[in-house]
Parts: C-alpha cells; structure tokens; sequence
C-alpha cells in the first residue's frame, strides 16, 4: 500500500513523537553542546571580569593587568568553542539518526551518525554550509533584508537535510536543491517553520519562563547576577542620557539582571529543542523527495503510453 501523503501538522506530531519516545537519549546527547556553551561563557566572565575588578584593578601595570585577564578568558571560550562546534554538529547527525529511527523505531549510538560531518572528505563542506548560512543570518539581521531574508529561508531550510542524505552534491548544489525541493511544497513548508517556530521560540520559552518566574528562580538568578551587571555597565550614564533626552525612565542592574535571565531561558530552550526541528524538516524533506521520485515514476509511465 502507497504511503500516504501528511500535512505539516501530522509531520509536526509524527516528529514530537519520536521526539518524545526518544528524549532521555536526545537529551544526553545535547547536554555538553548546551551547557558546554553556558559554562564557557560564565567561566570566561567569571574568571576575566572577577580578575579585573579585584585584583587587576589594584595592579599598577595595566598591560599585565590586561594580559592576564584575557588569558582567564581562555579555558573558558575553549570549552565554549568545543561545546559550540558539537551543537553545529548535532544538527544534521540527528538528521541521520532519525532515518535509522523510522526504519528501526530505535536509535542506535547517536555518536556514529556525527561521521556524516566529521568524516574528513565532506568536513571542509560542512563548515562551508554553516559559514554560508552564518553569513546568510548576518545579513538577514539587516532590517531593510526582513522581507527578502523570511523567503529566502523558506527556500533554504532543507540545506542540512539535503547535505546529510545527498552525499554528492557541492555546498551550492545543496542550497539549489533545497529550493527545488520546498518548491513542490512552498506552502506547506511554510506551514511547518510557522508551527516550529511558535513552539520552539515562543511558547516553550514562555511556558519555561512562566514556570521558573512562579518558583521565584528568576528572580533568585537575577539577584545572583545583579552585583557583576552593576559593576560592568554604566547604567547610571544610560540613565542620565535617558533624562537629558527628556525620558522619564530610569533603568537599574536587578531589570537588567532580569532580561539577561530571560533571554538565556530563551536561548536555553531553544537550543535544546534543536532534535525536534531536525527530527520534523527531516520527516518533511524526505516526504518532498518521495513526492519527487514519484512524479518523476509517473511523469516516465505517460510518456511510455
């Protein structure tokens, strides 16, 4: 019997199950790539900005001062970079273990599926593509490419797919045949980034904020962090400015705190719901290619008759 064709909300689900099913695993695997990357950066600040307002501030020489305070920095941006290139990576070895999981119904070791990026003759490629798609994202923060940018990403959304699964194909070829592919489906693709994205960016943050705000843990973690904001910022300058251009507002390190907070339970949620977005554009990219392959049997069959 011919599978039949899902809309986006029954792709949507089909994902959320496996990832659900799957979560203790899909979880374990992306512990270091996330938290790596939060430790990282607290380390970094931790020990360079600790350094630099206790004892680097007393010392008399400030080119030692300096020195020794970037240095501080350095184990902590490493463990950042390493965790940084393993969540890069995670993106499409999920990709691939999620064709062994609709075949099998089980994942295999997940850390075998990162050959699909690491593995030396396709590597240079891999950082290619996240280079172009870095560079892509750069100019797409441009507010006069809004527009441009929202489309252009409709198109190329199944880069990552098409690079794990088409193993031949060039960086480039891998941006064009994205296209090729979301044009079978434009709407639907759409669709899909639209739920997605409401989900993973918007209402689990929420939900996850709502959730720490009520057990006062933001306000806990804003408090801890206020001290550091009040030292490092010159909110009393912003304050002044604010009042110079007769603004009635006046900002203090506990709200700025708060925001801090706030945006890494966003960016935390986000990047551990990373499975989910490549668990459902993979579902989607291969039902558009089977779509494909099937007009083409089909398009073959009427030229015969």
């Amino acid at each position: 019997m011919a599978q039949s064709k899902k809309n986006v909300f029954e792709i949507f689900m089909e994902g959320l199950g496996i990832y659900l099913k799957h979560s203790p695993t899909l979880m374990k695997y992306m512990f270091f790539p996330v938290f790596g990357q939060l430790i990282g950066v607290i380390l970094s600040f931790a020990l360079s900005l600790g350094f630099a307002y206790t004892i680097g501030s007393k010392l008399s020489d400030t080119t030692l001062s300096f020195s020794i305070t970037m240095a501080l920095a350095i184990p902590g941006l490493i463990i950042f970079a390493k965790a940084f290139w393993e969540y890069l990576i995670a993106y499409v070895s999920i990709c691939s273990m999620t064709e062994n999981t609709i075949k099998s119904g089980r994942i295999y070791d997940i850390n075998a599926h990162k050959k699909v990026a690491t593995m030396s003759k396709r590597m240079g490629d891999f950082i290619t593509l996240w280079l172009l798609f870095g560079l892509f994202t750069l100019v797409a923060i441009i507010p006069p490419m809004w527009i441009i940018a929202i489309v252009a990403f409709v198109f190329i959304c199944l880069i990552f797919q098409v690079f794990t699964f088409e193993k031949n194909l060039s960086v480039i070829d891998c941006f064009k045949r994205s296209a090729k592919l979301v044009v079978r489906d434009f709407g639907g693709t759409v669709g899909l980034l639209l739920i997605l994205g409401i989900c993973t960016y918007f209402l689990l943050p929420k939900i996850t904020e709502f959730l720490l705000t009520l057990i006062q843990a933001v306000n806990l973690f804003a408090m801890l962090l206020e001290p550091m904001i009040a030292n490092i910022l010159p909110i009393d300058n912003w304050n002044s400015a604010f009042e110079a251009l007769g603004q009635n507002y006046m900002i203090t390190s506990l709200e700025v705190a708060k925001i801090t907070i706030s945006s890494v339970i966003s960016w935390f949620v986000v990047s551990i719901t990373l499975p989910l977005r490549s668990i459902c554009f993979t579902l989607w990219y291969k039902q558009l290619s089977i779509s494909e392959i099937k007009s083409k049997k089909k398009g073959t069959k009427t030229k015969d008759v």
